[in-house]
């Protein structure tokens, strides 16, 4: 075949009307394909836009510490040296005064400190528990040496 016999079939080959409807058709299809998925990536960006604030609510919701009075304590945390091991009632707690409450800890060096029905319960023979720094613990590793 010439060369100009091929450039005249290969014009009506791509000249004719059924090859541009299909690429109509292909081109389409490719656009839509294309747009459905830029939606979905859309979509998708603005629900983990939406969950952020839920998922920082519900975070700050479940790690928040409970109210000291709806705390329930076992009988194993509450048992004192000297306390029989009877275990109360569920939901019955038993109010003590100051004196009954030292008496508990005979024999024990303590203090009762804060304001009237906010105190608390200082053991004296335990050191304070007093969180280090970090430039504490180097002096004093360096020191050691």
């Amino acid at each position: 075949m010439k060369r100009l016999e091929q450039d005249r079939l290969l014009s009506e080959l791509l000249a004719g009307d059924e090859c541009s409807d299909f690429r109509r058709a292909s081109l389409e299809q490719g656009l839509a394909l294309i747009r459905r998925r830029r939606r979905a990536r859309r979509v998708g960006r603005w629900c983990v836009l939406a969950l952020l604030p839920l998922a920082f609510g519900a975070a700050v919701l479940f790690s928040w510490p409970p109210r000291p009075d709806g705390r329930p304590v076992s009988a194993a945390q509450s048992r004192a040296p000297g306390v029989s091991g009877q275990t109360a009632k569920a939901g019955s707690v038993e109010i003590i005064d100051d004196e009954q409450l030292l008496a508990l800890f005979s024999g024990r060096p303590l203090a009762l400190v804060g304001r009237p029905g906010h105190q608390q319960l200082l053991f004296l023979d335990q050191p304070p528990a007093v969180p280090e720094s970090g430039a504490q613990s180097r002096e004093r590793s360096v020191s050691d040496r």
